[in-house]
């Protein structure tokens, strides 16, 4: 048990993010990137949508999702891309 969770911790602190980025009027990005082949993009994908959710409701306001990509692959780290409004 304790084996499972050392991994589950070793992998959830395997990725990076440069934060909610600016990208237009109430219009915003966030993109995480894996640091390894064996991060689970689904939880990514949780995170970006969890950071996206506490920028908008710092602003008094809600998230609008404006798309969502990910990629990942044999040979390539994953990485999720969030563009959002706050409406």
């Amino acid at each position: 048990m304790l084996r499972v969770l050392f991994i589950a911790l070793v992998l959830a602190g395997c990725t990076s993010s440069p934060g909610i980025i600016p990208v237009g009027n109430d219009t915003y990005a966030t993109m995480i990137s894996g640091q390894s082949g064996f991060v689970p993009v689904g939880g990514m994908k949780a995170d970006a949508y969890e950071g996206a959710q506490k920028h908008c409701k710092s602003l008094g306001k809600t998230l609008e999702e404006v798309s969502f990509n990910s990629s990942s692959g044999f040979g390539k780290f994953p990485e999720v891309e969030l563009k959002f409004k706050c409406v």
